[in-house]
């Protein structure tokens, strides 16, 4: 009789360490070797034999309830939103109802990046009559990790979370296999953190499964750079060799292309969003391209206003996004004052025209700039596009023929190609005309989305 397993993916984790890359994405939707760390979990379920599990959310919910919906595992998945964090522990104690009718029960950080075969782990859980199986690996840091002792079966005898005299190198990979009474018996410690709360607890009655794989907790900006350098080489993951790839993105600008232009913004009561444009922005992201706002703010180098509120009208503006399902996946300003008049002249590498800023979004989120595009109002973000090497720019303007270069005067057209639109909805149709994107994902067609189930 075969046994019944499912999964908890624990994904709701704020990355306050991997800011400000998770002030617009979620940590588990972060890309390695260009996929999110979510999309390669499923997979190693999907290659386990799983057919279905809880995903818990917190940050950025409606983006991972997105891409759940889209991807195209056959995996039956859960969301289970949590307005306040629980906590590892806390996640298991709301839904004690997972483990009915299951044999076996994966719990797996999703913000970790590793090549385990969850069939192996799976096996040897099931060849020994302990609840609780833990995967380890040997860490080089064992004070910044959970460290197990193991006695000679195997049986972990003492666990320590972050120890500063560790008895070993064997380091907690934060996947486990449970038994359902041992989920049930975590459930009802209501405890908060697995690490510090409920594993000192089974010492004695857990086993650790040591095994050479490729393991990192992509907690931080070194370590996630070092994650997808490490698939870049040439990992084997849920079966297939990696082989990393980039998505193309659409790069905006912020005022007078997003939202309404306002002379030197500085209240966020006064951010409105222009008719159209978050629509335009779900139907780009739906198309498999990612949404990048890159945007001067030259107020904060005139002394006008702050960093601080440049932030508070981009929380406005995303707030009123996502009040219509539209997301971004990253913003990038420059608060770099100009010298001269003339904005199609590089002043600074990072203000527009200068292709700083898109050049460094393409570094954090993996993006393809071949295959990217720059819409924008003024001659600066087009030319900001062209200069990053992007595939093609989109003015938006009422009036082809009359292009400012920010001086109030007309400026000639640039030898560079690009296109007109009147607004951003115009602009995105264009976009999607020319090109579709596979999604970064493997995403399915609108037509084809899961329907996801929130608990």
């Amino acid at each position: 009789m075969s046994s019944t397993t499912r999964a908890f993916l624990l994904a709701a984790g704020l990355g306050t360490r991997l800011r400000p890359l998770t002030d617009w994405t979620p940590k588990c939707l972060l890309t390695v070797a260009g996929r999110p760390l979510l999309a390669w979990w499923l997979d190693h379920l999907r290659a386990a034999g799983v057919e279905s599990a809880l995903v818990n959310t917190h940050a950025h919910a409606g983006q991972v309830r997105e891409f759940l919906r889209h991807h195209p595992s056959p995996i039956r998945l859960q969301e289970a939103w949590e307005p306040k964090l629980l906590g590892s522990a806390g996640a298991i104690a709301a839904h004690p109802e997972l483990a009915d009718g299951a044999d076996d029960l994966i719990l797996i950080n999703a913000d970790n990046f590793s090549s385990i075969d969850l069939r192996q782990l799976l096996a040897f859980h099931r060849s020994h009559s302990d609840p609780v199986t833990m995967a380890l690996f040997r860490t080089p840091m064992p004070r910044a990790c959970g460290i197990a002792t193991l006695d000679e079966v195997g049986r972990v005898v003492r666990f320590v979370e972050k120890p500063q005299n560790p008895e070993s190198d064997l380091a907690n990979a934060g996947i486990y296999v449970v038994r359902a009474s041992a989920y049930r018996e975590i459930a009802a410690m209501a405890a908060f953190d697995l690490g510090h709360d409920v594993l000192p607890r089974f010492v004695g009655r857990m086993r650790g499964w040591e095994t050479k794989i490729y393991h990192r907790d992509v907690g931080t900006p070194d370590a996630l750079v070092s994650a997808r350098r490490d698939a870049a080489a040439g990992l084997t993951i849920a079966g297939r060799v990696v082989q990393p790839t980039q998505r193309p993105a659409v790069f905006l600008d912020r005022d007078g292309t997003l939202i309404e232009e306002v002379p030197y913004l500085c209240d966020p009561r006064q951010v409105r969003l222009l008719p159209g444009a978050a629509q335009a922005v779900r139907r780009l992201r739906q198309a498999g391209y990612a949404t990048v706002v890159v945007t001067n703010q030259s107020g904060v180098g005139r002394g006008y206003f702050t960093d601080e509120e440049v932030r508070l009208c981009n929380e406005e503006m995303r707030r009123q996004l996502e009040a219509e399902g539209a997301y971004l996946d990253g913003v990038y300003s420059c608060p770099v004052a100009p010298v001269g008049k003339d904005r199609s002249v590089v002043e600074h590498p990072d203000r527009k025209p200068g292709p700083g800023m898109l050049l460094r979004a393409a570094a954090d989120l993996e993006l393809d700039l071949s295959r990217s595009w720059m819409v924008g109002d003024l001659i600066s973000d087009v030319l900001a596009g062209s200069n990053a090497g992007c595939r093609g720019s989109i003015l938006l303007t009422s009036e082809p023929t009359r292009v400012s270069g920010g001086s109030g005067e007309p400026t000639t057209a640039r030898q560079f190609p690009y296109l007109c639109a009147p607004d951003l909805k115009t602009a995105a149709r264009q976009i999607l005309r020319s090109s579709q994107p596979s999604r970064v994902s493997g995403g399915r067609d609108r037509r084809e989305q899961r329907v996801l189930t929130r608990i």
